[in-house]
């Protein structure tokens, strides 16, 4: 099955927006998408046909033989759960597709294509601003198969007058303390957008492609899913989720419940934007994977305070995953220019299984100011910061620490002059005594250039441990009583080219000084960038590919005892460490949920492996819990899984042993969701994957 995005069901905001409770009458249902409501009796859904050549505006709209023509009488229509919108193949508008109305968890809204051809094309090339396609304060609709542009044919750029805000596809909430839901955009063609890179009246991060944003303090989505779109050659962002309600009072204190939550960004491809590819702002949970951006950075301007540009980036969010992402061309204007980014006000971040290269400012920025928690493993940069201006590793304002960076494969050339790690601040920020531990373990760095190294916390708050340093050999390489300087022996060093085919030219050969000479770094994620088993206890090879996988893959156990074995995880997911150990069996701590909402917990995984949890209920079952199965596309398939009987411990708790089926083929990742039942009466002591 297609995974929907992950949601709540209506009401309000949780935390100091609490939601009202539902009614004694709802029943509610988990399902592999998230949540469905049950709902008052309905009229069945519509299909509405428009035809841009065929069509009158004075039919009925219902059949294609009695297609709308214009966009006029869609736009005046309020749809209802479950009605469709089916825009021709073939066919042209130009102006803003605007329909109203809401669909519901269990009945989206849906705008496609219906017929053979090309995809219907909208232009707004005729809008004074906004999206060509745009939904305001609009819940569960899904946008599909469809060609947009937006191109006012008028420089726009806002240089030195701020420009006028537009996109492609735009969907906005303007409501304060409202959540929005269920919001899916995929397998659409956005291009030609002339957006504002300097504007007038918003930030200018905000406009573009592909746009999901809020305007008002407390506006927030639950459930964005975007993905499997193309867009190029748009300005300013070519993807962005943008919440501006990320704090209540501190810009610098990031307010989880303030959060839009639940929002995957994966498959996309984003090519030649003017600034950035793809951008999570005030997001809680969020999870970009399988996307490729290349050339972002095309322009620049000094009209506004933000010339720079990153390709891939999440930025005043908590508990991001990026991973199986692959950058590359990101142009530097003045400044950054790096193909990842975990920029300011970012908390527990993992940047993992990443394809970077030829980005002219460098692999990956990380920003101190108020983050924190970043692990950086398995990655592959090739030919990054070729500017020579910042790092293939770049820390600015400090560091974000604690940060973990470990199996990481570096490869510069001969003749670049990118520098393998570089501080970028003022001296305090770069001083020994900057605050903020990091760590650089079993990581290689094949250095051909003539860069130099410069970091935060030299001596003092950085470690670095079982590195390979080959190459030629700077007077500021960083000390590591355990590193190699020898020869890595790449299967063809110095292959560069779009595509992960190409990592595996940085494979390790047989006879590689890297392979079984790490240490055992914990937790390791079970998998190198190629899916290799890692082991737990023997020595690892140095850098992104494991050459020696152990002969049995080891489980995974997470006793849930802290976040660092999972990898992502909803927003409303805790640790609960203050229920008496009597009633759990003795577990100290366990994961529970902040609400009375659904939520998930998601954990690195491999086909054939079962999943085995460790359950408590209070006056619940084994029907709490929903375990999902995601493939390398991010296709969401149940797992079946059978129950012990309950074994009763104390104060009417009971506890449960859950063992799944194998996992399907194709399986990367696994999650377990909880239904919609009792915050507190449902709690996970344990997981193992083996």
């Amino acid at each position: 099955m297609t995974e929907q995005p992950m949601s709540r069901p209506e009401g309000r905001r949780p935390g100091s927006r609490r939601r009202a409770l539902a009614t004694a009458l709802a029943v509610v249902l988990a399902t592999a998408g998230g949540v469905l409501a049950a709902e008052p009796a309905q009229a069945a859904p519509t299909a509405y046909y428009v035809d841009s050549v065929n069509g009158s505006d004075a039919a009925a709209g219902t059949s294609p033989a009695t297609a709308w023509k214009s966009l006029a009488p869609v736009n005046a229509h309020t749809f209802a759960a479950g009605d469709s919108i089916l825009l021709a193949r073939g066919g042209t508008w130009t102006g803003q597709l605007a329909p109203q109305g809401s669909g519901t968890a269990s009945a989206p809204i849906t705008v496609s294509a219906y017929g053979s051809g090309a995809l219907p094309h909208l232009s707004g090339a005729s809008l004074a601003s906004g999206g060509t396609v745009q939904l305001q304060n609009q819940s569960w609709w899904t946008i599909q198969n469809l060609d947009v542009s937006n191109d006012s044919g008028t420089d726009n750029f806002g240089d030195p007058t701020g420009g006028t805000p537009r996109s492609g596809i735009l969907v906005r909430n303007t409501v304060a303390n409202t959540l929005q839901r269920g919001i899916v955009i995929r397998s659409n063609v956005v291009s030609d957008v002339n957006g504002c890179f300097h504007c007038a009246d918003i930030d200018a991060h905000d406009n573009g492609g592909i746009v999901v944003d809020t305007t008002q303090l407390g506006a927030s989505f639950d459930g964005v899913l975007i993905e499997n779109n193309t867009v190029h050659d748009v300005g300013r962002t070519g993807i962005v989720v943008w919440d501006a309600s990320y704090f209540t009072t501190d810009m610098t204190v990031i307010v989880q419940s303030a959060l839009t939550s639940n929002v995957r960004i994966r498959g996309n491809t984003v090519v030649d934007p003017d600034s950035d590819g793809i951008l999570a702002f005030g997001t809680d949970g969020a999870v970009l994977e399988y996307n490729v951006v290349r050339g972002a950075g095309q322009r620049t301007t000094d009209a506004g305070n933000m010339p720079a540009s990153a390709g891939l980036w999440p930025t005043r969010g908590m508990n991001t995953l990026v991973q199986f992402n692959e950058v590359s061309g990101t142009r530097t204007h003045g400044t950054d220019g790096q193909g990842f980014d975990v920029d300011m006000g970012s908390k527990n971040t993992r940047v993992q299984y990443n394809y970077s290269h030829d980005n002219e400012g460098g692999f990956l920025l990380l920003m101190g100011g108020y983050s924190s928690d970043v692990v950086v493993r398995d990655n592959l940069s090739v030919n990054d910061a070729w500017g020579g201006v910042k790092g293939v590793f770049t820390f600015s304002w400090g560091v974000p620490g604690p940060v973990k960076i470990y199996n990481n494969t570096v490869y510069i050339p001969a003749g670049s002059p990118a520098n393998p790690i570089y501080c970028d601040g003022d001296a305090g920020a770069c001083a020994s005594t900057t605050p903020g531990q990091w760590s650089f373990v079993n990581n290689i760095v094949d250095n051909h250039g003539t860069g130099v190294y410069t970091y935060p916390g030299m001596g003092t708050n950085a470690t670095f441990a079982s590195n390979v340093f080959s190459g030629n050999h700077p007077a500021s390489e960083p000390a590591d009583a355990t590193k190699i300087t020898a020869d890595p022996r790449f299967v063809a060093a110095g292959t560069t080219g779009n595509g992960f085919a190409a990592a595996d030219a940085y494979k390790l050969l047989s006879t590689s000084p890297a392979i079984s000479t790490g240490q055992v770094v914990s937790p390791n994620g079970l998998r190198d960038f190629f899916g290799n088993a890692l082991s737990t206890t023997a020595a690892p090879s140095r850098g992104f590919h494991e050459a020696a996988p152990p002969a049995v893959a080891p489980a995974l156990f997470d006793p849930v005892n802290d976040w660092s074995i999972s990898t992502a995880r909803s927003a409303n997911i805790m640790l609960d460490t203050t229920a008496p150990a009597s009633n759990m069996a003795g577990d100290t701590s366990r994961i529970k949920r902040s609400d009375d909402q659904p939520g998930w917990v998601r954990w690195d995984a491999a086909p054939g492996k079962t999943v085995t949890l460790s359950t408590f209920y209070f006056n619940q079952g084994p029907s709490a819990f929903t375990i999902v199965a995601l493939d390398g596309s991010g296709t969401a398939t149940t797992v079946a899984f059978t129950a012990t009987a309950a074994t009763a411990t104390t104060n009417g708790w009971t506890t449960r042993t859950i063992t799944s089926a194998a996992l399907p083929a194709g399986t990367r990742a696994v999650e377990v969701r909880f239904g919609l039942v009792s915050s507190w009466g449902v709690q996970i002591g344990g997981i193992t994957i083996g």
